[in-house]
């Protein structure tokens, strides 16, 4: 509610006001500086009061029954309680006053929490060793399939995710995986774990998650899988190891493909043994598609075949000639 005023009548409040500041609110210093300050004070105290009163609209004064802006202005004067403040400041009009103390006001209020605060809030976990007040957020952009570390420049933040393969896009600190991998929920947990370890606190919003985080309970990172691609199967592997290539080509028809050793499905069995042997992860698509080779395979007829039975023809002539007597032949021999 707002109560119409005459000139006069808003003068004299801001007057009285401004006059009895030194009653009010005593400054500090010399004699002759409170005395100049006093004075200083009031002038600009008094044109405030007229600033805020009046409604350029309408061309009237008004006063609001709550004082709310007014109050405002009040509390940054009677804070001021040093002659030498206004003293540095007796340059200034009242405009320039007005935007003091609203800056002023802007950064000494106590600002409610917004909403997204208290939300942050409610899943942000302190460590007991806690080494920074830098809060470090870990968010999947499923979009681009990156694990993303949110956080304001700090060294333990920044020492904790280069050692987990992090990478710096200029903006937040992120770990690409692929869209085969499900292991998204743990690598979310282990680079939580690792920077509350490292005294770094953390917001995971996935409950789950976050207990997986403070628990430490995550899978270890799988660095060789066994993927579909398109109508093969696809055995891949992060880091050179040429070691497993040689391996790997040793797989019925084997060949080097995009970064990978394309197989034909139908060797399910030997590819299985492959991933068994080697450590490797096979992702679902990969299982059905060996799973399906293997349902194909058993539904082929299987065929007895029979050796045919053919008699060999014998040769008698030489039958005969190695039976024969072994005397020589009265043609052969020398007259």
């Amino acid at each position: 509610m707002k109560v119409e005023m005459f000139s006069d009548e808003i003068m004299n409040i801001a007057e009285n006001f401004s006059d009895n500041l030194d009653k009010i609110a005593p400054l500090s210093g010399s004699p002759k500086q409170v005395e100049w300050a006093n004075k200083i004070r009031a002038k600009v105290t008094r044109n405030l009061i007229m600033y805020y009163a009046f409604n350029s609209k309408k061309g009237m004064y008004f006063i609001e029954m709550d004082e709310e802006v007014i109050k405002k202005a009040e509390r940054f004067i009677l804070s001021k309680n040093k002659a030498s403040f206004w003293i540095e400041h007796r340059e200034k009009d009242y405009l320039q006053f007005k935007r003091l103390i609203e800056s002023t006001l802007y950064f000494e209020e106590p600002k409610e929490k917004s909403v997204i605060d208290e939300a942050k809030a409610e899943v942000t976990v302190y460590p007991n060793d806690q080494k920074t007040k830098v809060v470090a957020e870990i968010v999947f952009d499923e979009e681009n399939n990156e694990i993303k570390v949110k956080s304001e420049k700090d060294q333990i933040v920044i020492n904790t995710v280069k050692s987990l393969h992090y990478d710096w896009s200029g903006k937040v600190w992120y770990y690409e995986t692929v869209p085969y991998k499900k292991d998204v929920a743990d690598r979310i947990a282990e680079v939580g774990n690792k920077l509350l370890l490292a005294g770094v606190p953390i917001i995971i919003w996935n409950e789950t998650i976050r207990q997986k985080a403070i628990d430490g309970k995550y899978e270890k990172e799988c660095f060789r899988w066994v993927i579909k691609d398109k109508d093969m199967i696809s055995i891949v592997w992060e880091f050179r190891s040429d070691e497993l290539y040689r391996k790997a080509k040793r797989l019925p028809h084997a060949k080097w493909e995009n970064g990978g050793m394309d197989v034909p499905a139908r060797y399910y069995a030997e590819i299985r043994d492959f991933a068994k042997i080697n450590e490797f992860k096979i992702t679902p698509a990969a299982a059905e598609l060996l799973s399906r080779a293997e349902d194909d395979e058993k539904t082929h007829i299987k065929t007895t075949i029979k050796k045919a039975d053919v008699k060999k023809e014998e040769n008698t002539e030489l039958k005969d000639i190695l039976n024969s007597s072994r005397e020589i032949l009265e043609d052969l021999k020398d007259d």
